[in-house]
């Protein structure tokens, strides 16, 4: 098989695990959203405020368990799968699976003991450590979930990764508002860990089906496992770790109304990322079988097309946020839509390769350049974060990610182009140049009606005629691009759906053309 023979093997089933992931997140997500609308509802701003910080101390404690392992086992798992070798991979899920469980245990036992004083130092409210401890057992549940789903990740079983975060949402949808109707924030922690709690069950008999049980390992074979993964691990725990001092800082310097606002502009901000979350999932495996000069191409495209999704998308949301908002939760939540915008921001420079990096450094065993990054993140944040909060409260630390996500991502940059791969720089710009240039016609035909649901329907339909003509007019998409996507998409799900756009498409790169344009 010829090298682009390769890279189109692995391009194509990129793309269709990525569209089954996409499939299952879409779901999980959705009825994860109904569930938050019901929740926000039932609660109020000051209940999901107090819900939404219950689960704090038990991320902060996560950072005492798995140590990369998960990580270490997707690639390990894409690795053998590509040399037909998957035998030897069900002696390193049953030592990783101790490991984890072994340090989850001790983890969720030291936040019993000390959850009072975990609540004060990490919430500043003493009065949140009941609904801490009834968090608790997601300590041991969600590293075991993790585990699980990396290791399904590797072995490309996408049904199974679509089926995991469906049955997750869908428990905890349905039992979250329902405890709650009877017991407040209690029942919605109560709802949330059982439904965190069934998925990981879930996914743990889909693991053993298709391993064919745990086999046993020594603890020294836990070693290349730990060494590929800690640098990995590490960047988590500065992730987490940061997370959490977000937290703390929205708790000292913002109200719980704030924090209930930034919760559902953070919820609108997750299906953002419902497009580049299977991308950048799919893309690990992907990056860890291809050779060195195929992963420098498939970096360039993945960077190109991933960016023709996520910088309309952002630029939408950055416009559209309040009756987007206004839609699914109601006028409640006033301070939600410009928090929503000021995170979407993030995504007109995915033309540098954000949904990309992350996959290919760590596809290429670059894992502690991974690590690097995430410093130069939190030395951004830490600073940047205290300063502008005690100025700007929310919005201060909001602008402060912003700066701190720009710096992760071109220092990523950096380090990937000194390893061979190369980036288009000008359609980057062109790509974001292209989404501004549409959401403008999408804010204009927003005037025509004072009702949002009309506002929201011709401000859509506008924003993709105009950018569906923007695209091949500036240079993003050509011909070559057109047929690249209907042969990859042609057997997704979409691709009848597809099918009559990209032909809408070449008719537009086709018309430019003769008529001299760029495409």
């Amino acid at each position: 098989m010829g090298d682009r023979d390769a890279l189109t093997v692995a391009a194509a089933e990129s793309v269709a695990s990525a569209f089954s992931l996409f499939g299952g997140q879409v779901l999980a997500t959705f009825i994860a959203g109904l569930s938050s609308i019901v929740l926000a509802r039932l609660l109020g701003p000051e209940g999901y405020g107090r819900y939404s910080l219950s689960t704090t101390v038990a991320s902060f404690l996560m950072l005492l368990t798995n140590f990369g392992v998960h990580a270490a086992l997707t690639r390990e798992a894409s690795k053998l799968v590509a040399k037909g070798s998957l035998q030897a991979f069900s002696p390193l899920v049953g030592v990783a699976l101790r490991f984890s469980l072994i340090t989850s245990f001790l983890a969720s036992t030291v936040g019993f003991l000390f959850s009072s004083a975990l609540s004060l130092l990490l919430l500043n409210r003493l009065e949140l450590v009941h609904l801490v401890r009834l968090a608790l057992p997601l300590v041991i549940i969600d590293p075991l979930f993790n585990l699980v789903y990396a290791s399904l990740l590797g072995l490309g079983d996408a049904k199974a990764l679509a089926l995991m975060p469906i049955v997750r949402d869908f428990s905890r949808g349905v039992l979250s508002p329902l405890l709650a109707l009877g017991s407040g924030c209690e029942g919605a922690v109560t709802g949330l860990v059982v439904g965190h709690a069934l998925a990981a069950v879930a996914g743990f008999i889909l693991l053993w089906r298709r391993v064919g049980g745990l086999g046993f390992a020594r603890w020294g074979d836990l070693k290349p496992l730990l060494r590929y993964g800690l640098p990995l691990h590490v960047s988590t725990v500065l992730s987490t770790g940061l997370m959490v001092y977000q937290n703390s800082l929205l708790a000292w310097f913002a109200t719980d109304e704030e924090v209930g606002n930034l919760k559902i502009a953070g919820n609108f901000y997750a299906l953002l990322q419902l497009v580049s979350l299977p991308i950048t999932s799919a893309l690990f495996p992907a990056f860890s079988k291809l050779e060195k000069e195929e992963s420098g191409r498939a970096f360039k495209f993945a960077v190109k097309y991933s960016a023709l999704l996520l910088a309309p998308a952002g630029a939408y949301a950055c416009v559209m946020s309040r009756d987007l908002v206004r839609l699914i939760y109601g006028d409640a939540y006033r301070l939600a839509p410009v928090y929503f915008s000021i995170q979407a921001v993030s995504f007109l420079w995915s033309g540098l390769g954000t949904a990309v990096l992350g996959s290919f450094l760590q596809g290429i065993g670059e894992s502690k350049v991974v690590f690097e990054a995430m410093l130069v993140y939190a030395s951004a944040f830490v600073p940047l974060s205290l300063s502008l909060a005690l100025v700007a409260g929310v919005y201060g630390v909001l602008v402060a990610t912003l700066a701190s996500n720009l710096a992760f991502t071109l220092f990523s940059l950096r380090e990937a182009l000194k390893r061979g791969v190369s980036l288009d720089w000008s359609l980057a710009l062109r790509v974001c140049l292209a989404s501004i240039l549409a959401v403008a016609m999408a804010g204009a035909l927003s005037l025509i009606s004072s009702r949002y649901v009309v506002r929201l329907a011709f401000s859509m339909a506008g924003f993709l005629f105009a950018y569906g003509l923007l695209a091949p007019s500036t240079g993003c998409l050509n011909l070559d691009d057109l047929k690249q996507l209907e042969f990859l998409l042609g057997k997704t799900p979409i691709g009848s759906i597809v099918k009559p756009i990209l032909s809408i498409e070449k008719a537009v790169v086709g018309m430019l053309s003769r008529y001299g344009g760029k495409a």
